[in-house]
């Protein structure tokens, strides 16, 4: 087998991992989205804390839903790019697989600082003191968001490198 070629089951592989990409991209926008609690522990009078208190949150979710959308894309220009569509497919497939990857671990990163944020709406160290379980969906949201990325990889190492039987 040439070097470059893969083979029908490392073809099938890397197309599911690029679905399985869209899929963790989703589930970590619907977990940030779902990031809010009602009250704050400490917080005189009591508030409600949520991802939309905190623009590095909002492009967490935001980041996710562009990057399932662009792995979408590069999953349908791969399957056309096998059908004889050829360099220009693939060369797209490639430039919307590294945007992907630049959006995914932005968003993760920006997930796992929530213990950086600030209190009930002041800017006061550690949001994750009094509002433990928002913290909780935030982080799970990052470490889903992680995951996308490392599936990607695996993705386009499966595409490059044939899989011996």
């Amino acid at each position: 087998m040439a070097a470059g070629k893969s083979d029908g089951s490392s073809d099938a592989a890397s197309l599911a991992l690029r679905i399985a990409t869209v899929a963790l991209s989703v589930a970590s926008a619907a977990m940030m989205a779902s990031a809010s609690q009602r009250s704050c522990a400490g917080c005189a009078p009591a508030t409600q804390v949520s991802y939309s208190d905190y623009s590095s949150l909002k492009y967490s979710l935001v980041a996710n839903v562009v990057s399932a959308a662009l792995q979408a894309a590069a999953a349908w220009l791969a399957v056309r790019g096998r059908e004889g569509e050829g360099k220009a497919a693939k060369s797209l497939a490639e430039l919307v697989d590294t945007a992907a990857q630049v959006f995914l671990y932005s968003s993760s990163a920006l997930a796992f600082s929530v213990d950086d944020f600030g209190t009930c709406g002041r800017r006061v160290a550690g949001v994750c003191t009094g509002s433990g379980e928002f913290c909780q969906r935030a982080r799970t949201s990052g470490a889903v968001s992680m995951a996308a990325p490392v599936a990607l990889a695996a993705s386009k190492y499966l595409k490059d490198v044939p899989v011996s039987t």
